[in-house]
C-alpha cells in the first residue's frame, strides 16, 4: 500500500464502498486512510509529548474533508 497515492487510495476506497466489496477490504483501505492521516498529522505537529499526541481525538469530519470523502 506505501506504493499506492492518496488519489488511487481514496479512488479504491470509493469504488470499494460503490460497489460494496468485501467489508475487510474496505477496512484495510480505511486503516491505511487513517494511517497516513495520523502520519501527516504528527509530522505536522511537531510535538515531542507523545502523551499530548495521544490524547488528540480523531475528527472525522475533517479526515472526510481531507480526503474529500465528506
Amino acid at each position: 500500500m506505501e506504493t499506492l497515492s492518496d488519489e488511487l487510495l481514496i479512488k479504491a476506497y470509493t469504488d470499494a464502498k460503490t460497489h460494496n466489496l468485501n467489508l475487510d477490504f474496505i477496512h484495510l483501505l480505511e486503516n491505511e486512510i487513517l494511517r497516513r492521516i495520523l502520519v501527516k498529522m504528527l509530522s505536522e505537529s511537531k510535538l515531542e509529548d507523545i502523551s499530548t499526541i495521544k490524547s488528540f481525538p480523531i475528527d472525522f469530519d475533517i479526515v472526510n474533508e481531507y480526503f474529500n470523502l465528506a
